[in-house]
């Protein structure tokens, strides 16, 4: 793989510029994600209520404690979906936006003095690097995400199973995709992680436009981006038109429902839209973890 250091100095502007924008509102760490790396436990009279973890008291049923540790070095792994139909989106594809999202998440990370990990994934590891924290390793972890392109279908799954041997201890990882995926195997995948006493946090990647059909058109070709398969269809069709939004409707309900579920079972999601800026996206989420409330 050729290194293109221009480029590389070019993202790492854009990236310094954005993060120095969001730190003016006093957010911009990675630290308030890798404190959740910390040991849960009951929470006991004189313990410091800032510290009381108010989604796992709501599981429990009882008030728990995050023990924080975030003046510790953590281990951030940050997993980026390079599918096929990640080049998909409206405008910019969700590959540039996730590109941006790993690229100033493992800033965040460095400058936090916490080791970083990249791996790309479609249905098997594309590219890894292992953990490091120097500007030397950003600058590798930049060139990987500088030559991502988008390839084959999504298997989050086994793209977990394989990554684990690589990742000896207890680690963040954040997972940025579109979830073009079996959502059983994605619950599955986000399970062994957290059995595996990782912290798992999701930056799903989406497409509001995706399934918003063209107007003045009487047929659409449509091609799925992970086999290449073609399909010509006469949108114009009435019965096609109701088969179509029933469809649309019920996948949009089967993904809120995923999402929820998800959430339910601790694992942060969140939203990154292709019609919106990613640093946006990044700086909901982090204020939604400064507070303590979970990410729309």
């Amino acid at each position: 793989m050729s290194i293109d250091f221009e480029k590389i100095r070019a993202l790492e502007k854009i990236v310094k510029l954005k993060i120095i924008d969001l730190s003016k509102k006093r957010f911009a760490s990675i630290k308030g994600i890798s404190a959740e790396l910390a040991d849960l436990r009951e929470y006991v009279e004189g313990d410091d209520i800032r510290f009381i973890d108010w989604k796992a008291t709501a599981r429990k049923g009882r008030l728990m404690l995050r023990e924080r540790i975030e003046e510790k070095e953590q281990n951030v792994l940050i997993m980026l979906d390079v599918s096929g139909s990640m080049g998909l989106g409206a405008g910019t594809s969700k590959l540039k936006h996730g590109v941006f999202a790993s690229a100033a998440l493992a800033y965040l990370a460095v400058k936090d003095k916490n080791r970083v990990a990249l791996a790309t994934f479609s249905s098997f590891i594309n590219e890894f690097i292992g953990f490091g924290r120097s500007m030397k390793h950003l600058y590798a972890v930049f060139n990987i995400l500088l030559n991502a392109t988008p390839y084959g279908k999504t298997d989050i799954e086994y793209s977990v199973w394989r990554m684990l041997p690589r990742v000896k201890s207890r680690s963040l990882i954040i997972i940025i995709t579109d979830m073009c995926d079996e959502p059983e195997s994605i619950r599955r995948a986000f399970e062994i992680l957290t059995l595996k006493g990782h912290k798992v946090i999701v930056f799903h990647i989406y497409d509001p436009d995706m399934y918003r059909l063209p107007k003045g058109v009487d047929k659409v070709s449509f091609i799925d981006p992970s086999t290449g398969k073609q399909i010509t269809l006469n949108v114009k069709d009435p019965l096609f038109k109701a088969t179509y939004e029933a469809l649309v409707q019920a996948e949009e309900k089967k993904r809120i429902n995923f999402v929820r579920a998800c959430r339910a079972a601790g694992i942060d999601i969140t939203m990154i839209k292709t019609t919106e800026l990613v640093e946006h996206a990044l700086a909901r989420y982090l204020i939604a973890r400064k507070r303590g409330v979970v990410s729309k």
